[in-house]
């Protein structure tokens, strides 16, 4: 894909914007989502994405791009998954009852367990692309990264996910998956809290995801 030409940079940026869309929260998540352009344009809100992965200078930036890019939080979650498959079902809802309630690693467990057989085959690799995505262009508009390398990271990742993920309704399942794993939420609150703005992005004429294909 060459990102130099201004037309492909123009598709990308579409990608952009539906990616990073599903990064927004709070009540006004679909507001957000559907006005991307002027949430890059917001310094405030870009530093706290960055803050919220406690991203300082380029430095940390760029390892933090590598990681969600090559590992991610989907790296865990496979681990999680591979261990919980390996057990019959009576053996894994003793396993689970069994663990320390109220840490981190017993949530994440809970949420690999509910979705052992509910996901597209490439996961929650959605929630890493997303906020690889999200996190590389607010760096760039921090100055904490060239546009050049922007504009390669995007490419990079839009490529993977176009390959990982048929439809963007999959995509929105491995999300919405990843983050509450992210979170070590058992309850699945992100999942159940952003119901409505997972649909609002799937069928709203307006959604960003509407302005660009997967496949």
């Amino acid at each position: 894909m060459d990102y130099y030409d201004p037309e492909v940079r123009a598709q990308l940026a579409l990608y952009v914007h539906a990616m990073s869309s599903l990064c927004m929260k709070g009540q006004m998540a679909f507001s957000l989502a559907k006005n991307m352009q002027a949430v890059f344009e917001n310094k405030r809100r870009l530093q706290s994405a960055l803050e919220l992965w406690e991203i300082e200078n380029s430095d940390l930036l760029k390892a933090e791009l590598q990681w969600l890019f090559e590992t991610g939080v989907r790296k865990e979650f496979e681990d999680c998954q591979m261990l919980l498959s390996g057990l019959s079902d009576t053996e894994r809802s003793g396993y689970l009852q069994s663990l320390p309630p109220g840490e981190a690693h017993t949530g994440k467990l809970h949420v690999a367990a509910y979705y052992l057989t509910r996901l597209p085959v490439k996961g929650i690799a959605a929630f890493d692309y997303s906020w690889c995505v999200y996190l590389c262009c607010a760096g760039y508009r921090r100055g904490y990264l060239s546009e050049e390398d922007q504009w390669r990271i995007v490419a990079m990742c839009v490529r993977h996910v176009r390959i990982a993920y048929a439809s963007w309704k999959d995509y929105i399942i491995g999300f919405a998956a990843g983050a509450d794993f992210h979170q070590a939420s058992s309850s699945l609150d992100h999942a159940k809290r952003y119901k409505d703005f997972f649909v609002k992005l799937l069928t709203a004429q307006e959604s960003p995801l509407g302005q660009v294909n997967l496949r």
